[in-house]
């Protein structure tokens, strides 16, 4: 490959330095965040619940708590946190059977979701016990039913770059809801987890004092998680952080958007990636189930507006 006029007069011209530039031809300018609350105005009503699934107990007061709390009590709008797992691994009681083990998490699942207002669900997937979390025939029908049922209107989920297995399995468990019950209008945030950042966060919302301090409750509720990994000042050092980088993100606007609480208020941000179909993306990483569900809903849709078309002509 020749040189471009841009690099005609470099001296240390490679040619497999055309094939490195070309990872970032056509990224976009530098990503704006948006206030989350705006996306989610027209995702969620009194029959299109926000979903939380969670892979672990503990990881919707981790990722979302302070939203969920917002959505579930200041607005009093349909809020379920669906334990995916309902596992007995690493819960610090030995003098505990596995069975007593995940009714502690259940038991632990239940109080924080008690603390937040939301809806509890306990899935309790055999994937769990299966090699690499692979759901079984009943568990499919278990997921696909329930999404038809509930038809949530925005659903958070970990994100795709998550190291941990069960964590990648329950993206691709909703994205296998939200196929099976044709949800193309279903909202999908990706959260941050402590196993996965979030590789290009775009939405926010912002948590005063009083909803970090129901944010510390929830993780608390998780006695048998805390006594291995106490992830409170965690998540508000990191609340604080992203505050400050989506300030910087924002650039220089006010976070907290004409008509809400005054910004100084403001401790602490819950990041999310708000999902859309970007084909680019999906054929750079083919892995992501959301961007193939995605890509797959927005065709059957598209298909069935040509259809609805084509007899309204006839």
């Amino acid at each position: 490959m020749e040189k471009s006029s841009s690099t005609s007069r470099c001296n240390h011209w490679q040619p497999e330095f055309e094939r490195l530039l070309q990872t970032v031809h056509g990224c976009g300018p530098h990503g704006q965040l948006v206030d989350i609350r705006e996306s989610l105005r027209h995702a969620i009503g009194p029959n299109r619940p926000l979903v939380m699934l969670c892979p672990h107990a503990d990881d919707g007061a981790i990722t979302a708590a302070c939203l969920l709390h917002e959505y579930a009590v200041r607005r009093s709008l349909p809020v379920v946190e669906i334990l995916v797992f309902g596992g007995e691994r690493n819960v610090a009681a030995p003098w505990l059977n596995d069975k007593k083990k995940v009714s502690v998490r259940e038991s632990e699942f239940r109080l924080e979701c008690s603390v937040l207002g939301a809806e509890a669900v306990c899935w309790d997937l055999d994937a769990y016990r299966s090699p690499g979390y692979q759901p079984t025939p009943g568990d499919i029908d278990k997921i696909v039913e329930w999404f038809q049922t509930r038809r949530p209107g925005a659903v958070i989920v970990p994100p795709a770059t998550d190291a941990h297995v069960a964590h990648r399995v329950t993206r691709a468990v909703a994205a296998i809801g939200l196929l099976g019950a044709q949800l193309h209008d279903t909202l999908v945030l990706t959260g941050w987890t402590p196993w996965g950042p979030l590789p290009e966060p775009n939405a926010y919302f912002c948590y005063d004092g009083e909803a970090e301090r129901t944010k510390e409750w929830a993780i608390h509720c998780h006695a048998s998680q805390i006594l291995l990994t106490d992830y409170t000042k965690y998540c508000s050092h990191l609340g604080r952080a992203y505050a400050a980088l989506t300030r910087e993100w924002a650039e220089g606007h006010s976070l907290s958007g004409r008509g809400h609480r005054t910004e100084d208020r403001f401790v602490g941000v819950e990041l999310f990636q708000i999902e859309t179909h970007d084909p680019t993306h999906c054929e750079a990483h083919p892995a992501d189930p959301i961007q193939i569900a995605l890509g797959l809903l927005q065709d059957r849709a598209a298909k069935a507006r040509a259809n609805e078309r084509a007899v309204a002509a006839v």
